[in-house]
């Protein structure tokens, strides 16, 4: 079970450092190089543990964890693409293509999850009063900071209205708690 954590949060970083690069414009060919690197490590992996087969279709060994479903369903929709000098290019952007959005989806569940606090907050006021008061001021600054994180991680203009929005949300905690 340790293992299968350890390998989730392993494979999420390596899935950030991909996006990270490949979402830059004006990258030099040397940053792709690491991640032509270490993409070429991962099918390396997973055709020692019989995850991927060498046709690109999935193995006979079970798939552990979302991360590495995703992985490998990115390395079978480009395929066709596997005598390509930028193949590993194309499985990176294939892997990290919904990052974007999930990422202002977050962003967007943070606000809510701001008002929910604070509207229970105001709704319970009587009632909130030693750790659940630390816990609700917790919350409030929390996921107002969580959704910046995230909107700035997304893509699309989209990101920019939900990171002010959660910025507001952030500045309304402040003067709550002040």
């Amino acid at each position: 079970m340790f293992g299968r954590l350890i390998s989730m949060i392993y494979l999420k970083a390596i899935r950030f450092f991909v996006h990270s690069v490949l979402k830059k414009r004006g990258r030099k060919e040397k940053d792709y190089k690491e991640v032509n690197k270490v993409l070429k490590s991962l099918h390396k992996t997973l055709l020692d543990n019989e995850q991927l087969n060498e046709d690109f279709t999935e193995g006979p060994a079970p798939v552990q964890n979302k991360s590495s479903k995703e992985l490998i369903a990115a390395f079978i929709a480009v395929r066709e693409k596997r005598e390509e000098e930028d193949f590993y290019i194309e499985v990176g952007r294939a892997w990290v293509k919904d990052l974007g959005s999930r990422n202002l989806k977050a962003s967007f569940i943070c606000v809510f999850g701001f008002f929910a606090v604070w509207f229970g907050g105001m709704l319970l006021s009587e009632y909130i009063s030693g750790i659940i008061g630390m816990i609700y001021i917790l919350g409030t600054l929390i996921f107002p900071v969580v959704g910046i994180y995230y909107a700035f991680r997304g893509q699309r203009a989209l990101k920019w209205v939900l990171a002010a929005v959660n910025i507001f949300n952030l500045l309304t905690a402040m003067q709550v708690i002040h």
